[in-house]
């Protein structure tokens, strides 16, 4: 899948760049860190470096600016983007049609990253500060609304791609449950997924959801949870470590161990 980066949603509506690099660049990198985990492609005009922040300073100038450069936001966002950035600019190999029209808000956007967008996967990367971070992004293409997946917080991308069937259970329990109360990127490959059966994943999901949104009093004393010390050994790489299950299903117990305040999935 590819994701234009949406230039239009820079525009010198920042008053300062504090304010910018504190808020607005932490979700900006936080949905570039989110695209990193799947294998997906930045396509970004070559003019985006010089889209205004503020009146003043344009993006170009905090990459390289001695103050702000060596700051986490922005070091975080060079990082990201050489990453994802691996193939030309989207100017290389247009695939908008010179003789259609892309409207938003009554001005026709042609060249933009949005137009752009209408021709591929129709999803784009938002700074939320502006008149172009709705989502839906909705781009009327020769009078045709062409609505655009408008990725301004993480969590979006992740969830588009499992509704569109194109990641499978395992990575979307991976990246949707990677930074909560669960974490299943330590499951054991003999004891993992492969049980789990496709009518299943529904119910693995709610109750998963349940786990996260309950406080660890609550989980203990949840009946449906049934949350209670493992007496057996589930694994001799986890011999010495006390592991814990609980009901994912009727059928299923997942297992695993506590670290602080996250509880680490083995396997099922």
């Amino acid at each position: 899948m590819q994701v234009l980066f949406n230039e239009l949603s820079l525009t010198g509506q920042f008053t300062d760049l504090d304010t910018f690099l504190k808020k607005e660049l932490l979700l900006f990198v936080g949905v570039l860190k989110e695209i990193q985990k799947f294998s997906t492609l930045l396509l970004k005009k070559e003019d985006v470096w010089e889209k205004m922040i503020t009146p003043t300073r344009n993006l170009h100038s905090v990459l390289v600016n001695n103050t702000y450069r060596t700051t986490d936001e922005v070091r975080r966002l060079k990082l990201a983007l050489v990453e994802l950035t691996k193939e030309p600019f989207c100017e290389s190999e247009r695939k908008q049609k010179t003789d259609s029209t892309y409207l938003f808000d009554g001005v026709d956007i042609l060249g933009s990253s949005l137009a752009e967008a209408c021709e591929r996967d129709k999803v784009v990367v938002s700074f939320v500060s502006s008149s172009t971070s709705l989502d839906p992004l909705n781009i009327i293409r020769n009078g045709k609304v062409v609505p655009l997946l408008n990725l301004t917080h993480s969590g979006k991308f992740t969830e588009r791609l499992w509704a569109t069937n194109q990641i499978s259970f395992e990575l979307y329990l991976k990246a949707r449950f990677s930074s909560g109360k669960l974490d299943f990127s330590k499951v054991d490959e003999k004891l993992g997924f492969v049980g789990i059966q496709k009518d299943d994943q529904s119910l693995f999901l709610d109750t998963f959801r349940k786990f996260e949104e309950l406080t660890w009093d609550q989980i203990r004393s949840d009946n449906g949870l049934d949350y209670k010390e493992y007496q057996g050994i589930v694994s001799s790489r986890y011999q010495g470590i006390k592991t814990y299950k609980f009901r994912a299903s009727q059928k299923i117990r997942c297992h695993g161990f506590r670290d602080r305040n996250t509880f680490i999935v083995i396997g099922f």
